[in-house]
């Protein structure tokens, strides 16, 4: 299954007794688009060395502020996957995050049987934020997720991974002790 495939499996639940996603309001149909920058250092095999840091602008408690912030926690998954390292993930996100939950359980999965996810590229087209409410923003993007492999601990290719192309996110961002964290994130349509 492809990242953006595991985002979108599932969304992640408020802890609600039926399981439904209590996220704020849909997002406008316009708004101003967000652009991501380049998050961290690649090796010389392609490979992050550090998780990305955040922005400043992501820890601004704006609809603006949350989108930066969503475009990071991609950031994060992307490095994830590269490093086999999911604390970034973990901090980043509720601990009810369904969807956060599947891709720190696929990396550990891979690395616990001796291989890693290489190439994995998600490329933020546009992070458009609705107003925020008293529960947090929800911020609608488009990703665009490339091939990537699995290999063994020796390189060789266990599994090639078809990239999704293009998707549409809706990531329910949430306040936290006046931080961000992922609480959701769903595939729209």
């Amino acid at each position: 299954m492809a990242v953006l495939g595991v985002l979108a499996l599932a969304a992640c639940t408020s802890g609600e007794a039926d399981g439904g996603v209590t996220a704020p309001p849909s997002p406008p149909a316009t708004s101003e688009t967000l652009t991501a920058e380049p998050t961290s250092e690649p090796t010389e095999t392609g490979e992050a060395v550090a998780p990305p840091e955040m922005p400043a602008e992501a820890r601004e408690q704006t609809a603006e502020g949350a989108a930066v912030f969503a475009e990071h926690y991609f950031g994060v998954v992307e490095y994830a996957y590269a490093s086999g390292d999911t604390a970034a993930i973990e901090a980043l996100s509720e601990p009810e995050c369904t969807s956060c939950i599947n891709h720190i359980s696929a990396i550990e999965d891979r690395s616990a049987a001796g291989e890693r996810f290489a190439g994995v590229d998600l490329e933020i087209l546009s992070a458009v934020p609705a107003p925020p409410d008293e529960r947090g923003v929800v911020v609608a993007m488009t990703v665009r997720e490339a091939p990537s492999q699995v290999l063994a601990s020796d390189g060789e290719v266990v599994e090639e991974r078809e990239g999704t192309g293009v998707t549409a996110l809706n990531v329910y961002v949430s306040r936290a002790a006046n931080e961000w964290r992922v609480f959701g994130v769903g595939a729209v349509g």
